[in-house]
């Protein structure tokens, strides 16, 4: 069984370093890097209890400014939907200290597979 944060770490993994949380590169890493995020919420119930939920997810992109990042925000969205996640949407929330992408987007899954 996959679990939600296996399967980001597949879609992803050849697009740029992942790590799930905080992600601080070191010295010889590169700038370019995605960290991700999530949050669930029950959504079918049996017995009284959950057995799906639903996962929204967050993906981050970290680049330096003035990089073309276009080539890969496609393929992070394409990743993600080959993946079983729901089509991205994407927002700017670059500052002065780079280029900061945030991609939204959802998948089901049972209770626990986090």
């Amino acid at each position: 069984m996959s679990t939600v944060s296996s399967k980001l770490q597949n879609a992803l993994k050849d697009i740029a370093p992942i790590r799930a949380g905080t992600y601080i590169p070191d010295d010889n890493e590169t700038e370019v890097y995605i960290v991700t995020n999530y949050f669930s919420r029950p959504i079918e119930h049996m017995d009284d209890e959950p057995v799906f939920e639903e996962y929204s997810v967050q993906v981050h992109l970290f680049c330096p400014s003035g990089m073309n990042s276009i080539t890969m925000r496609k393929r992070i969205k394409k990743k993600l939907y080959q993946a079983g996640f729901t089509w991205p949407t994407s927002q700017d929330a670059s500052d002065a200290d780079g280029q900061h992408i945030v991609f939204e987007c959802m998948i089901d899954g049972n209770v626990g597979e986090e």
